[in-house]
């Protein structure tokens, strides 16, 4: 199972989760609202500040770098 990084969008409150793809968003454990929204990790960068991914798409505004 993955880990997955939540931010909550009532407190704004940050967290991460090991949790199936299909399970449903959790609940902040800060202040217990529903209303959490699943963040995009950008993992997947190289040192030249451009993220790969299948197909070699560039997301410089995951690394600050350049490029695309």
């Amino acid at each position: 199972m993955p880990i997955y990084e939540f931010v909550c969008l009532k407190c704004g409150h940050s967290f991460e989760l090991l949790m199936r793809l299909k399970d449903p968003n959790p609940r902040c454990p800060s202040c217990g609202s529903e209303k959490t929204r699943k963040l995009i990790s950008c993992g997947a960068i190289r040192p030249d500040g451009i993220a790969k991914g299948k197909g070699g798409f560039s997301a410089p505004s995951c690394g600050g770098g350049g490029g695309g």
